[in-house]
């Protein structure tokens, strides 16, 4: 069974349903590439927003951008952290 840890520095924001919406996301668009993921893991964080992995970490440790971790590995909200970056 996958260990699953949920986090989010908003309360009234549940991170399930933002995994809810990806994994329909992804069997809507089955067959075709996904133009826009609305969850990200640290490979898409380092190539699109150019961050290192120690600067996502201080971002995780520090509270700044929602996450959540599956079976060992981070994935984080687009959303959050394009409103980090405004």
């Amino acid at each position: 069974m996958m260990k699953t840890n949920f986090y989010s520095s908003d309360p009234g924001e549940d991170l399930s349903i933002i995994l809810l919406y990806e994994i329909l996301n992804r069997l809507d668009n089955f067959g075709t590439k996904s133009q826009s993921k609305d969850l990200l893991d640290s490979a898409d964080l380092k190539q699109i927003y150019n961050l290192s992995d120690s600067s996502i970490y201080r971002l995780r440790r520090n509270k700044k951008i929602k996450y959540i971790k599956l079976g060992g590995k981070y994935y984080y909200s687009r959303r959050s952290i394009e409103d980090l970056l405004k």
